[in-house]
This record gives structure tokens, C-alpha cells and sequence, in this order.
């Protein structure tokens, strides 16, 4: 196989691992009823839906970053720096 093709293959096999974003509608509704008349949380929960976020912005940029490596070996867009280290490091 070509270095390409191995990265191809490998890019697409973590994309495939990767899991679905959180959805605060799809968790335990318990965490997030409000607790006062002001419309507050938990602030466990207040951390949770924080965490959530984060999370939610790293699988996004996984999931592009894969997909624009794909893109860049096929020649549609340009490798830049850091997707050309990520080449190197697949």
C-alpha cells in the first residue's frame, strides 16, 4: 500500500470509531431541572453541560480534520501545516 492509502484507510477507520456528538435533550433529565424559580441548575450540572461542550468541540474537530485529510490527499483542497503533520503522524 502506498503512504496515501494507508492514511486514507486510517483516517477513515477513526472516523468510523469516532462517537456521536452529546445532546443535553438525549441525557438524564433529572441534571437539568431547575432548582430555584430563577431558572438555576445544579452546579454539577452547570459542569456537565461545560464538559459536554468541550467534548462536543473536539469530536467536531476530529471528525473535519479527518474528513480534510481525505480531501487533501484526493487533491480538492490544499494540505496545509497541520494537516501535514497529521499525515506524517497517521
Amino acid at each position: 500500500m502506498t503512504p496515501d492509502e494507508i492514511v486514507l484507510e486510517k483516517s477513515k477507520e477513526l472516523l468510523d470509531k469516532l462517537p456521536a456528538v452529546l445532546e443535553k435533550a438525549e441525557g438524564n433529565k433529572d441534571l437539568f431541572v431547575a432548582m430555584n424559580a430563577q431558572g438555576i441548575i445544579a452546579s454539577l450540572s452547570t459542569v456537565l453541560l461545560q464538559e459536554m461542550e468541550k467534548f462536543n468541540r473536539l469530536l467536531n474537530k476530529m471528525k473535519r480534520s479527518l474528513t480534510d485529510i481525505d480531501l487533501a490527499i484526493k487533491g480538492f483542497i490544499v494540505m496545509g501545516d497541520e494537516l501535514d503533520k497529521m499525515y506524517l503522524r497517521i
